[in-house]
């Protein structure tokens, strides 16, 4: 009896560790060909190429996206939920002049988060303010620190299947996350 009850412990708090981390995949995705690049170090483009991110969660969660162009001047690709289970494309872009360094800013959490909301809508009410800028800057610094004190996340690489436009089957690869509430990588592009 007391084995069994341990077993059921140990399932039990397995169950509730699971559910408080969030597991989710990305793919960058350059050109037509949908060629798979990793995005652990700066990806080296060419001015004009497009590109695509895919990002798949295992569970229901919040997604933003925040792209700084070479000018420092921001983007909001996405702020709002994402389905788990769900693949999403978050968009097809295309790389403009200035040729420079771009950071997409990637977030994903379990729970919404109020103050980057509320800095979001302030930002697309009054982009051009500088103060709004220096805000949403400052918040997303915020998470990113308040994330690396929790440690490095788990990260590995894994292959997935796809299929390009032209019918032919196409390795991808992926970055997989898993074994924490909130995520902040930010992902360089040199062009």
């Amino acid at each position: 009896m007391k084995k069994t009850a341990f077993i059921f412990i140990i399932l039990i708090a397995g169950v509730c560790l699971y559910a408080q981390t969030l597991s989710w995949e990305i793919k960058f995705l350059r050109g037509i060909q949908s060629e798979s690049l990793q995005n652990s170090r700066p990806i080296r483009m060419e001015t004009g190429e497009e590109f695509q991110i895919l990002i798949k969660p295992d569970t229901n969660s919040y997604c933003y996206l925040i792209h700084v162009g070479t000018l420092r001047e921001i983007t909001i690709l996405r702020n709002a939920p994402l389905i788990g289970g769900i693949e999403t494309n978050i968009g097809q872009f295309n790389l403009a002049e200035p040729s420079g360094l771009e950071t997409i800013f990637v977030i994903m959490s379990l729970e919404r988060q109020p103050e980057l909301e509320r800095l979001i809508r302030e930002y697309n009410l009054n982009p051009n303010l500088q103060q709004s800028k220096d805000n949403l800057s400052s918040e997303i610094a915020r998470l990113q620190a308040a994330v690396s004190e929790l440690g490095e996340p788990s990260v590995s690489i894994i292959g997935s299947g796809g299929v390009t436009r032209s019918g032919n089957q196409q390795a991808q690869e992926a970055t997989r996350f898993a074994e924490k509430a909130m995520y902040v990588r930010a992902i360089s592009i040199r062009h």
